[in-house]
C-alpha cells in the first residue's frame, strides 16, 4: 500500500513552475493548491476493525509553520503541529481516541556537521537533518472493554532524517523514542515506561500542490511496567489523502487509512488491524 501510494504521488508531481491560482470565465481567481498540514479537520469514514464495521467521526486542528533560525548556519525549521485530534466510532466496539498535542519539529541545515571540541575544534560532516517528535495526552477509551482507559501521558522521539529535504513536501525521520503511559482497569492503574527502548518512524510525502499526501508512522520496541514486567509492542499507521474538490476554497478530501497493532491495543494489549475510508473537509486549508 505504501509503495502504491508513493508511485501515485511521484507520478502526480507538478511542474516546478507551479501556479496556485485558477481563473473563472469571468476573470475571478480561486486557489488550486492546498496545504495538507494546515486547517481545521472535520471528517467521517467507514471503519472496519477485525470484521466489525462502524461509522467514525474525526476532528482536529492542524498547524504547519516554516521558519528560519536566523543563525549563520542558515538552518530552516519545518514544524507540524496537531492539536485536539479526536476520533470516535460506534458499532459493536464503541470507542474513542483523543490526542491533546502531536508535533514533528524538523531542522534542515544545508551543510550539516558535528563539532568536536576536544583539543583543536574540528568539524565533521553530518549527513542527516535532525527532528524532534512530541506527543502529549493521548487517551484511548474502549467502551466494549469495560470501565477502563489507557493514557499515554507523553512521548518524545529524537530522530534523524537522511533524506534532508529543504521543503515541507517530504521527510523521513527515524530514531529512538521514550514514553510513559497509564493503563487503568478494574484492578487499578499500572504505569508503563519505555526509556528510549523503542524505535519511532515518521515519514511523509506530498505533491507540491497539496492535492496528494501520504503519511506513515511506526513504533516498535519494549516497554516496562513499574512492577518489573517487560512487553514488546509494535504499531504502524499509514494514510493517503487526495483532494477531490474545494467548496468555497475549503478542500474536500478522500482519506484511506490502515493501522496494524502488535501487543499494544487496549487494556489487554491485543493484536489488531483496522481499515477506514471516508471524506474530510479542511476549512482554511488553502495555500
Amino acid at each position: 500500500m505504501v509503495a502504491l501510494a508513493l508511485a501515485l504521488l511521484l507520478s502526480t508531481l507538478p511542474d516546478p513552475a507551479l501556479s496556485c491560482q485558477g481563473q473563472t470565465d469571468s476573470g475571478e481567481s480561486f486557489p488550486t493548491c492546498f496545504d495538507p498540514g494546515t486547517g481545521w479537520v472535520l471528517g467521517t469514514a467507514l471503519r472496519v476493525q477485525d470484521g466489525d464495521p462502524a461509522l467514525l467521526l474525526r476532528t482536529g486542528i492542524l498547524v504547519r509553520v516554516e521558519r528560519s533560525s536566523g543563525s549563520k548556519a542558515e538552518s530552516q525549521w519545518f514544524d507540524s503541529h496537531r492539536l485536539f485530534l479526536t476520533e470516535a466510532w460506534g458499532g459493536a466496539r464503541k470507542g474513542l481516541t483523543f490526542t491533546g498535542y502531536e508535533g514533528l519539529l524538523r531542522r534542515h541545515v544545508d551543510e550539516g556537521n558535528i563539532l568536536v571540541s576536544i583539543g583543536r575544534p574540528t568539524g565533521i560532516p553530518f549527513p542527516f537533518d535532525v527532528a524532534l517528535s512530541l506527543r502529549a495526552a493521548h487517551l484511548e477509551r474502549r467502551v466494549w472493554e469495560g470501565p477502563g482507559w489507557t493514557l499515554e501521558t507523553g512521548r518524545v522521539g529524537l530522530l534523524l532524517d537522511p533524506v534532508r529535504t529543504n521543503t515541507e513536501w517530504g521527510w523521513l525521520a527515524v530514531g529512538p523514542a521514550a514514553s510513559h503511559a497509564l493503563r487503568h482497569g478494574r484492578d487499578g492503574t499500572t504505569h508503563e515506561l519505555s526509556p528510549f527502548t523503542s524505535l519511532l518512524l515518521d515519514t511523509g510525502w506530498e505533491t507540491r500542490d497539496g492535492r496528494w499526501a501520504l503519511r506513515a508512522t511506526g513504533l516498535a520496541g519494549w516497554s516496562f511496567d513499574f512492577d518489573g514486567g517487560a512487553h514488546f509492542r509494535a504499531r504502524g499507521d499509514v494514510a493517503v489523502e487526495h483532494v477531490l474538490l474545494a467548496v468555497n476554497d475549503a478542500p474536500v478530501s478522500l482519506r484511506l487509512a490502515a493501522t496494524g497493532v502488535l501487543g499494544d491495543a487496549g487494556l489487554a494489549r491485543r493484536d489488531e488491524a483496522m481499515l477506514s475510508a471516508g471524506l474530510m473537509v479542511r476549512p482554511f486549508g488553502e495555500r
